[in-house]
């Protein structure tokens, strides 16, 4: 079990600077939405609106 909150990843994903970095910690707030855990998916929302802009 990770014990790695939503907000650190989140965090991790903002920090870093390579695309392919960006691209792992996105889909790893986006497995996490899938497996249903809470609040993930308000980041991926977060993550994907940025994006669009």
């Amino acid at each position: 079990m990770c014990e790695l909150t939503n907000q650190q990843a989140y965090d991790y994903y903002h920090e870093v600077k390579e695309s392919c970095a960006k691209d792992y910690w996105l889909k790893f707030l986006r497995d996490r939405a899938n497996r249903g855990v809470e609040g993930a998916q308000d980041y991926v929302d977060k993550i994907e609106f940025c994006l669009a802009s």
